[in-house]
């Protein structure tokens, strides 16, 4: 048994909460007593289980990695002006190879989770508990192990399965095909998961996976399975049909499963509404304690990641109550063709980013440099003069003229249009909509990367702090600091419909997709993001639009920043024609290929088991060779 509670006694250690304060997950450490006697307790159990989800909180959702390589690696985002070439082998896949500590730390990571739930499910038969509480620890383990492994087959391919805890050293390793490990643990877990877990979490704590978390997990894996099957063939209209069936209970059951959908799309995103939204299906939680965090200091930064650079810029400083213009830390940028999905009538844009930007000082006067050089603005603003509150600089998806551009300056606003931000030159827009950021063409004589146009584009606003809880829970110690308590929405009751709608296009239902979209109370085109002065008709599809290209812009829409658009690419098969098409942001020096469609196995991971050489590296990487 030492090497058992060796093992396990490491793993334990640490404390994993949900909730802000008082629903924290405690968490036993059984460096005294064997393991068995530990988890044949509930104390012990409960512990081990709590452990499962440790790793999304502390590497995961809400850190900086995962959103270079889950959102940053798409199309849909790109690296800030003067982030150029920081994670440019997760971002743009620019010398990605297995020895990369950012691979060697996902794999590592993520079959930690395998690991944990394996040792959930060999040691719960003997635990002495109740019945019911056996089956929704099963239920919890069951479903992280299966959305683990759609991580690491996803991420990874054809890998080495394994469905019991390892206490043991084990020095080699086979691949097992994808698809067995889709159809024997990642499906049925999912599948077993909605059978075995309540509706409301265990003990109430948020943040622990539940029914429709499960009904969730089940559409979104067997809708990636289906990629797997040759085009309309019998076995992929199966696994479309499956995920169909589950997206479609989520949306038929929303009120016995708790589910409730906002009035306003706004709502969702509102900090009031963080700690118990009612459309978030599965949410990683971050505590206002700090001493209930993985890492005291360091848990939720995504607020800081998807901002221009504003603060101590045009009068404004970095200041503790200066909640217009909290802490930044400028990692990616919205790419032209993501600002420009969105129509003039879907209110989703306006929620989802800011254009508008109000002084924060007392006053301020514009001068040459900031006005010219660092903005590119008007000559006329130099001399103006504005108080806190008035409006200072517009950042905007939309092209302004000179004259309007004039008529703002006269006011002392600021203007930096579409124009300013991205090549839009004639010829210089792909034929799939993509743009360059403008800094980065060489050819444009003049435009200096020093300006503050390099780092300006729309702020992003669904992991907003600002806006902060009327009623008290905030969601920042001060606007200034860098660490977060914000819950982080993993799953979200808009992916069903979504899902539903691709299902039927792979089924061929067309019409029946339209009309899943369009339901005005479980759909995607509903009254809630129809900007007022704007008719119904204008946002409504119809059974031709229903096409996997119209299903991606969509997802863009709707669901971009949460965690999926390399998934979605990849799914798709799209990943590369959408990258050259719509994110030709950079220099053109992006290498991406269809092999970036796996990431490498780790170096790390080849070093240490003996058969390195025959399990190999995925193809398109540089080959492995075991070091002498």
């Amino acid at each position: 048994m030492k090497s058992k509670k060796y093992i396990l006694g490491a793993l334990l250690l640490g404390s994993v909460a949900f909730g802000m304060t008082s629903c924290d997950l405690d968490e036993y450490n059984p460096s005294s007593e064997g393991v068995d006697a530990v988890f044949a307790t509930e104390q012990g159990m409960e512990g081990l289980v709590n452990q499962m989800y440790y790793n999304f909180r502390w590497k995961y959702y809400g850190r900086e990695d995962p959103v270079l390589y889950f959102e940053g690696s798409g199309d849909t985002w790109a690296n800030c002006g003067d982030k150029y070439t920081y994670g440019m082998q997760l971002t743009r896949f620019v010398d990605l190879q297995g020895d990369r500590g950012q691979v060697k730390g996902a794999w590592n990571r993520v079959y930690d989770i395998v690991n944990l739930a394996n040792t959930v499910l060999d040691y719960l038969p003997s635990t002495n508990t109740t019945e019911a509480v056996r089956t929704e620890f099963e239920g919890e383990a069951r479903f992280q192990r299966s959305y683990a492994y759609w991580w690491l087959v996803e991420w990874f391919g054809d890998i080495e399965l394994r469905t019991h805890g390892t206490d043991q050293p084990k020095f080699t390793a086979e691949r097992t095909d994808r698809k067995v490990i889709y159809d024997e643990v990642i499906i049925p877990d999912a599948k077993e998961a909605t059978t075995m877990l309540p509706v409301e979490p265990y003990k109430g704590q948020i943040g622990r996976a539940t029914k429709k978390a499960a009904y969730a997990l089940l559409a979104r894996v067997n809708l990636a399975r289906a990629q797997y099957e040759t085009a309309g063939s019998a076995e992929q209209r199966a696994f479309y049909q499956a995920a169909y069936d589950a997206a479609k209970y989520v949306m038929d059951n929303m009120s016995s499963l708790g589910i409730k959908l906002y009035k306003t799309y706004d709502e969702i995103w509102m900090a009031k509404n963080n700690k118990s939204n009612t459309e978030y299906l599965w949410v990683t939680t971050h505590s206002s304690n700090t001493t209930l965090n993985p890492q005291s200091g360091n848990p939720n930064r995504l607020h800081m990641y998807f901002t221009p650079g504003l603060e101590n810029r045009f009068g404004n400083v970095r200041a503790a109550d200066n909640w217009e213009y909290p802490r930044e830390g400028r990692l990616l940028a919205p790419t032209y063709y993501l600002l420009n999905l969105f129509k003039d009538w879907d209110l989703r844009y306006d929620v989802d980013f800011q254009e508008e930007f109000p002084l924060s000082a007392a006053s301020f006067t514009w001068d040459e440099t900031q006005a010219v050089t660092n903005y590119l603005g008007s000559p006329t603003l130099v001399g103006k003069t504005l108080k806190k509150g008035d409006l200072a600089l517009i950042i905007t998806r939309r092209s302004v003229s000179e004259a309007e551009e004039e008529e703002y300056a006269q006011k002392g606003v600021c203007v930096v249009d579409v124009d300013k931000i991205y090549d839009t030159r004639p010829g210089k827009i792909t034929n799939m909509g993509g743009a360059r950021f403008r800094d980065m063409d060489n050819d444009i004589a003049g435009y200096p990367s020093s300006s503050w146009v390099y780092n300006s584009f729309p702020r992003f606003r669904k992991y907003r702090i600002w806006d902060r809880d009327p009623n008290g829970t905030f969601l920042l110690t001060a606007a200034n600091a860098q660490v977060g308590f914000a819950d982080v929405p993993i799953m979200r009751y808009a992916e069903m419909p979504l899902i539903a709608a691709e299902c039927q296009i792979g089924l061929g239902n067309a019409q029946a997709a339209a009309d899943i979209i369009n339901d005005e109370n479980k759909g995607i085109r509903t009254s809630r993001i129809l900007k007022p002065g704007h008719d119904a008709s204008e946002m409504k599809v119809k059974a031709s639009d229903m096409t996997i290209d119209w299903i991606l812009d969509e997802r863009a829409r709707e669901l971009c920043g949460e965690w999926l658009r390399w998934f979605d690419l990849k799914r798709t098969g799209k990943l590369v024609s959408y990258l050259k098409g719509h994110n030709p942001a950079m220099r053109g020096d992006d290498p991406v290929d269809e092999h970036n469609n796996l990431w490498p196995i780790p170096t790390d991971f080849l070093d240490k088991i003996e058969n390195g050489v025959e399990f190999g590296q995925n193809p398109g990487y540089n080959p492995y060779v075991r070091a002498e």
